[in-house]
């Protein structure tokens, strides 16, 4: 045998040993080895078996990636984006030289009562009596529930925090002696034990299954995420219980508003379908403050408070939409003839 024949049997000698080949192993498989090995007793899958297992494989792998591709081919919605424009929602990228609008909409304030807070519950035996209308506002941890209950009624009142997990009870704030406002617990990521977190997930729902004064529940979600598995489980939750919630998307500044007005169109198509959900998606941003007027009139209807504190603003909401389609108009037909000067 020649010396470079020989050198290269002694390199491959360990890999047969570790492949456990013998002068009776198929070609194939000592080429290019066996992911699984069969016994005389056992049965090896024929070939119907393995093309469903490849599709049953390809079929899981698009599920993962069929939220990031339909938000990718998706389009926003014409009147989505306007809303969005004329709200100041969501961020937009100006040109260097692109003209910036010089008016805004000057939207009608609603004003909901102070908040004060009267009763905390650990256990639903801790629960206040049932007497007044409530609004729950639940989400994800650290999606910006007691931020956005703050910013609604124009208090501190609330406990706020970065760190996710903190509230760990569901706290009643009465509003005015009109309302009461419920912040529960977040579910998903927190800083707390896995025993703590089923707790707070029992309380949650027993709250929601037996409190007949609940009239609707926000399920807040963050824009730059929409629905994930723990939000869709909660939904699942609130339909099983018969109990109606309502869609509110948190943190609109920090997505572009492209993205958003499909954000919000990929979570009106995934809600459709649930029996309880109110089909009308919000977007709010407690930062800017921005969209939270829509927020305040849902509410106040729910709890058929509108008369109380809506008396003219539907005439005031009328004013300022046509002032404001006036100096849009203007506003485009001076875009429109500069360009034809260029």
């Amino acid at each position: 045998m020649r010396a470079g024949v020989h050198s290269r049997v002694v390199q491959i000698a360990p890999m047969l040993v570790q492949r456990q080949i013998t002068p009776h192993t198929p070609l194939h498989v000592a080429c290019f080895g066996q992911t699984r090995l069969y016994s005389k007793t056992s049965k090896r899958p024929s070939a119907f078996e393995t093309t469903v297992q490849a599709l049953q494989d390809t079929s899981r792998n698009s599920e993962q990636t069929s939220n990031r591709q339909l938000f990718a081919q998706l389009q926003p919605d014409r009147r989505t984006l306007e809303k969005l424009d004329m709200l100041q929602i969501g961020t937009v990228k100006h040109g260097r030289f692109e003209r910036k609008k010089w008016f805004q909409y000057n939207e009608p304030h609603v004003k909901l009562p102070h908040i004060a807070f009267f009763a905390g519950a650990q256990t639903p035996a801790s629960f206040p009596v049932e007497s007044l209308p409530e609004v729950g506002v639940v989400g994800r941890s650290n999606v910006g529930k007691s931020t956005l209950i703050n910013q609604l009624c124009g208090s501190l009142t609330a406990r706020v925090s970065d760190k996710p997990g903190l509230t760990q009870q569901i706290n009643f704030y009465t509003a005015g002696r009109d309302l009461h406002l419920v912040d529960m617990p977040g579910y998903g990521f927190a800083f707390a034990k896995e025993e703590a977190a089923k707790s707070w997930l029992d309380l949650i729902e027993t709250y929601v299954r037996k409190r007949k004064t609940l009239r609707r529940v926000m399920l807040l979600l963050d824009a730059r995420h929409g629905i994930k598995a723990n939000d869709r489980e909660f939904m699942e939750l609130l339909d099983r219980s018969n109990t109606q919630f309502q869609i509110v998307l948190t943190k609109c500044d920090l997505v572009h508003r492209i993205d958003l007005a499909k954000r919000h169109k990929l979570v009106s198509m995934q809600t459709e379908k649930s029996r309880n959900c109110i089909p009308r998606v919000l977007m709010v941003s407690a930062r800017e403050r921005s969209g939270l007027n829509e927020l305040r009139k849902d509410i106040l209807h729910t709890c058929t408070l509108g008369q109380k504190y809506l008396a003219n603003h539907k005439k005031l909401e009328t004013i300022a939409l046509a002032e404001y389609l006036e100096q849009l108009k203007i506003y485009q037909d001076t875009a429109r003839a500069k360009k034809r000067r260029q």
